[in-house]
């Protein structure tokens, strides 16, 4: 790869409403993918808000909290934009057409002083003007710089006593009769004239405002003293007479032709919406502004011939509803998970370890000790948080030998006791003061699909079961407004305490027989309780699958 080319930035990032599991298995994976695979800047990132945990964590071990992703649908900051081509608003039409055929564009963005975008201008438009151009004779209403014609003509300026710095009036070519052309003349005219010194003289007396001198023909030295005596501007035109009146209409100002109603995108402009814009106008490109409608980029439809989309790794899940938004759209390399494999596909086979083990912190750390990467302790630290966390501090039924022995290699490395930390981890993980029933049951909430039937499951952590007593009505109601919007066959909430871990209470709005079926037990009030601590994707949900499966009802 070249410097000078953007680094392709792969994201990898784990489910919506992020835990600390999916937060830190995804720094963790982007820190290993960058020292192993130089293609690609690995860039981890987060589907949402960080929880409590996840922040004290993060902060903890002194670890940036990874930027927040709203969507993966491609943009136009994915496109490899080139330094765009642009023109000055006061630049001359030829200026443009030079530009143009340099650079081999048929279009090309307006600025003015700043850098601001004033319009686009096309092919078509220089074109419109030269067929409007027959017959050009008049110049009062859009008078012409005289720099800009002396640098399209070529020309040289013989007198200018009044330091005239435009051109306007009615133009006139001096091809006919004396008395014909002197009849015709009216003050403030352009006359353009060969080398007829006694008609030169005449018009100049006429009151003409200036006269060209066409073929670079001499001009004799008492027609230069007339014109200085009299005011007239004299110029000297190296080209034919009609040639000086063609290249007259194209030192007009780039502004006088362009369009200001021009197609613009900024850099978060979904691609979908810029391929509209595209199509839709007639100079089959847009223009990039930033903020403060400064031209950054020029967007034609070539540039979208290759397919453009954003990539990235997945971890801690493989289910479309847990997964950020726009990942359809996106690029999928990898899916590093732990739970059961859920209903995303991609277009090309990719690499998939899904590891039932108790954290998705444990599937990376173990990647990481089989190619002998030197782990930093802060990333011991969050991949051991990770660990304990999903694990309920490798309590959970779905804990493994495997996490235990894992858990204690990332503890020696980042300098901590497992089960110290771990009361750590916990006090700041279970404090639900100050929260709404929303921030609780949202810190932890994940949606399943199984058998085309959609659930909502959260779960919590609490110390103190009567903090749930006195709110399990306000809990209750938002499951249920959570069920209405969403749909959802059933919501449930599922409460721990970790330091009696001996049962799992149940709150819930929907089926309700779903949840008796799986667990023999009979709900009451919306709630009930379980004998045993549960895990959402080893004890939860494939019991309430298996219902489903088995055609039970109610």
């Amino acid at each position: 790869m070249k410097n000078t080319e953007q680094k392709k930035i792969v994201y990898v990032i784990g489910h919506r409403n992020p835990d600390t599991d999916s937060v830190c298995s995804a720094i963790g994976y982007a820190h290993f993918k960058n020292l192993t695979d130089k293609r690609f800047l690995f860039t981890p990132a987060r589907a949402g808000k960080l929880n409590e945990e996840t922040r004290f964590v993060l902060e903890r071990f002194g670890v940036p909290f990874p930027n927040e992703i709203e969507s993966l649908t491609a943009t136009v900051s994915d496109l490899q934009m080139k330094k765009p081509i642009s023109i000055h608003a006061r630049d001359s039409i030829q200026a443009l057409a030079i530009l143009m055929r340099e650079k081999g564009v048929r279009s090309v963005p307006v600025v003015d002083d700043n850098g601001h975008v004033s319009g686009i201008v096309g092919l078509k438009d220089i074109a419109r003007h030269y067929m409007d151009s027959v017959g050009f004779t008049e110049i009062s209403k859009s008078p012409i710089s005289l720099d800009i014609f002396m640098k399209t003509l070529d020309g040289r300026v013989i007198s200018n006593t009044k330091k005239a710095d435009f051109l306007s009036g009615r133009i006139l070519i001096a091809s006919m009769q004396k008395g014909t052309i002197l009849n015709r003349v009216q003050p403030g005219d352009i006359i353009i004239i060969g080398d007829q010194q006694d008609i030169q003289t005449d018009l100049i007396r006429s009151g003409c405002s200036a006269l060209i001198v066409a073929d670079g023909m001499p001009v004799n030295s008492d027609v230069i003293a007339l014109a200085e005596e009299q005011g007239t501007l004299l110029i000297s035109s190296p080209h034919p007479a009609f040639a000086t009146v063609q290249l007259m209409t194209m030192s007009e100002p780039v502004e006088a032709i362009m369009c200001s109603e021009c197609p613009i995108v900024g850099l978060y402009t979904p691609i979908s919406e810029l391929r509209k814009k595209i199509v839709e106008t007639d100079y089959r490109s847009v223009i990039v502004v930033d903020s403060d409608n400064r031209l950054i980029g020029f967007i034609t439809r070539t540039d979208l011939l290759r397919p453009v989309r954003k990539r990235a790794i997945l971890v801690d899940h493989n289910e479309i509803s847990q997964a950020v938004d726009g990942i359809e759209d996106a690029e999928i390399f990898e899916i590093i998970d732990h739970h059961r494999v859920g209903d995303i596909s991609t277009v090309a086979p990719i690499y998939v370890y899904n590891d039932p083990v108790g954290s998705t912190c444990t599937v990376v750390a173990g990647t990481m000790f089989l190619y002998q990467i030197n782990i930093p302790v802060e990333i011991a630290g969050l991949l051991l948080s990770g660990i304990l966390s999903d694990t309920l501090i490798l309590t959970l039924s779905t804990t493994t030998e495997r996490d235990h022995q894992t858990a204690e290699r990332l503890a020696e490395i980042a300098g901590v006791k497992v089960k110290e930390y771990g009361k750590e981890l916990l006090q700041a993980s279970i404090s639900i003061k100050g929260k709404t029933a929303a921030e609780l049951i949202a810190a932890d909430f994940k949606e399943f699909v199984i058998g085309g039937k959609k659930f909502g499951v959260s779960q919590m952590m609490v110390l103190d079961c009567e903090e749930i007593d006195l709110r399990e009505g306000e809990l209750l109601g938002e499951l249920e407004r959570l069920r209405t919007a969403n749909g959802y066959v059933l919501s449930v909430l599922l409460v721990t305490n970790p330091i009696s871990s001996s049962h799992e209470r149940v709150l819930l709005k929907g089926e309700k027989w779903l949840v008796e079926k799986a667990f023999n037990v009979k709900v009451e009030g919306d709630t009930c309780v379980l004998p045993r601590v549960l895990s959402r994707k080893k004890d939860f949900i494939p019991a309430i699958g298996q219902v489903l499966s088995m055609g039970q009802a109610g």
